[in-house]
């Protein structure tokens, strides 16, 4: 883009938005271990929905496993000592128990809230209940959850789901911890018109909840918003949808290149936002790119949502 083209725009950074204390937490994890002296350290599956930061890390020495991968990779004679860490939207116990049976050191990078939802399924599932999880099929977070029942809980995302589960028989309603509370909030509703007894415990994450609400007020107090985040990120794609409801000029995008100046045509004010999976350096560059190259507007700093 051409900064001359929106010379004179407001740019208003979130200051409540970003990456969220899971993700963080995982990441941190992957930094001390990295800066250790013997630092092959692996991470099994994306460490974030997010390219920039993947390749980051890449650059720092981090790798990237997926489970295909463990058989061929723990046969190789430089993975002796490897360091294995499971990312914040977590993983099955088969894949603990491979990991161990593998002689390879594990580092649990599960998000606190996410563990809570394993248990919380685990527990019902042993109890003779049905677990239906309203979420997203083939989600990472979903897998690892799902893995805690024994792959016996239902994942409810779409209408057709529902028709999945036993009628009349004591059901468990969970939610996957980054879903839309809309959602969760209509397909428990038919969960338990088609069940009939249904527990319905919300484990969305707090965060996420109040972010959703915060993030509403900030996108109707600018002319354009930039949503930035991996477009493999299914938090920035629902956080992008509800700000287009609020605001039609509403754009996701996952670096500056994706900026289109015609955006801007008639606007004074531009905020900058991104999901749980978007770290401050990328919403900075955001903002220092429509800035003109770096020059922070004091006015960039924060707007209050209180």
């Amino acid at each position: 883009m051409t900064s001359g083209k929106i010379k004179g725009l407001l740019v208003v950074l979130d200051p409540k938005g970003g990456i969220c204390d899971g993700v963080c937490r995982a990441i941190e994890l992957a930094e001390t271990e990295l800066a250790k002296s013997d630092n092959r350290i692996y991470v099994l599956g994306d460490i974030i929905h997010n390219e920039r930061e993947i390749e980051r890390l890449h650059r720092a020495g981090l790798r990237t496993l997926h489970n295909s991968d463990l058989d061929v990779f723990s046969r190789q004679e430089t993975t002796h000592g490897a360091r294995i860490l499971i990312r914040a939207h977590g993983e099955p116990p088969a894949t603990f128990r491979k990991l161990g049976e593998l002689g390879l050191t594990v580092i649990d990078g599960t998000c606190p809230v996410v563990t809570k939802s394993q248990r919380l399924a685990e527990k019902y599932s042993r109890a003779g209940y049905q677990v239906a999880i309203v979420g997203k099929h083939h989600h990472p977070e979903m897998i690892g959850i799902i893995g805690h029942t024994d792959h016996k809980a239902v994942i409810a995302q779409y209408i057709e789901d529902v028709r999945k589960l036993k009628q009349g028989v004591p059901t468990l309603v969970m939610a996957q911890t980054t879903i839309s509370p809309d959602l969760f909030r209509e397909m428990s509703a038919r969960i338990r018109e088609w069940v009939g007894e249904v527990e319905i415990r919300d484990t969305i994450c707090r965060s996420v909840v109040k972010r959703s609400r915060n993030l509403i007020d900030f996108a109707g107090r600018v002319d354009v918003l930039m949503v930035v985040g991996g477009h493999k990120s299914s938090n920035t794609r629902m956080l992008h949808d509800l700000c287009l409801k609020v605001n039609p000029r509403s754009y996701h995008v996952a670096t500056p290149e994706e900026i289109d100046p015609e955006w801007f045509v008639g606007a004074q004010t531009v905020g900058v936002t991104g999901s749980a999976s978007t770290p401050l350096w990328l919403l900075q560059e955001f903002v220092q790119t429509l800035e003109g190259g770096g020059n922070r507007n004091k006015h960039s700093e924060a707007v209050n949502h209180e």
